[in-house]
């Protein structure tokens, strides 16, 4: 089993890698080693449970992205999860679904701690800041809220998968800080009450997001927002 698994990954790497990379001069066997060596410590197979959005999963011998991930309960506490994937080849998208306790193999990215610097023409630009090197990722790698909770110089960290040390990597994901502080630009009255009597108040904030705040956060006061769920943590 474990010599056709790695037979198996051998015919994949070399698929992925030959075409976009320099190894394509070289003899497909020693190309397929270079590949299969360089991402044998780099999958790893865990619950289709665990799977998230921006994962490089490998299925049906395809190395693909993560678009999205839903779950659904079925009879007796079963769950189905459905994974919209994208061919890192071909960009062709489709549709994988899997029972709760399957398992997929999950590819690790490298990670790069990055600054945002501005959108443009469905495009977020990055900098690395120690090598100044400059990226473009698609806007579609994060979801409405998350691109509305992006501030010029925040930190990031991009995700690339890279299947051979000699080509540069493919940017795949974004993963913004878990928190954030923007300012308070306008604030409207509620009567809405928390269970511990806290009132709350709707306030926008200046990338434009919508939270529910403590009656007495004001306009010009900063708040810290959890870039996950987009709530309100407390006053900055």
């Amino acid at each position: 089993m474990l010599q056709s698994r790695i037979l198996t990954n051998t015919t994949l790497l070399a698929r992925v890698c030959l075409s976009r990379s320099p190894l394509a001069s070289q003899r497909p066997a020693v190309a397929a080693y270079r590949a299969l060596q360089w991402d044998q410590e780099r999958g790893f197979k865990t619950n289709v449970l665990q799977v998230r959005r921006g994962n490089v999963v490998e299925i049906n011998n395809v190395l693909a992205v993560v678009l999205k991930r839903e779950s659904s309960v079925m009879g007796r506490g079963t769950s189905t999860i459905k994974l919209d994937l994208q061919d890192l080849l071909t960009g062709t998208k489709h549709t994988e679904r899997y029972r709760s306790g399957d398992m997929v193999e999950v590819t690790e990215l490298e990670e790069h701690k990055c600054q945002f610097l501005y959108k443009g023409e469905g495009q977020l630009h990055l900098m690395d800041p120690d090598t100044f090197e400059m990226y473009e990722v698609p806007e579609s790698v994060l979801e409405e809220k998350q691109l509305q909770l992006l501030l010029p110089d925040m930190p990031v960290s991009l995700s690339m998968f890279q299947p051979d040390p000699d080509v540069p990597g493919k940017p795949i994901s974004i993963k913004l800080p878990s928190q954030a502080v923007y300012e308070v630009v306008e604030t409207h009255p509620s009567a809405q009450q928390a269970n511990k009597g806290t009132i709350y108040k709707n306030a926008d904030l200046q990338n434009g997001i919508k939270v529910q705040v403590p009656d007495f956060v004001n306009v010009g006061d900063k708040v810290i927002v959890d870039t996950e769920t987009g709530k309100y943590i407390k006053r900055a």
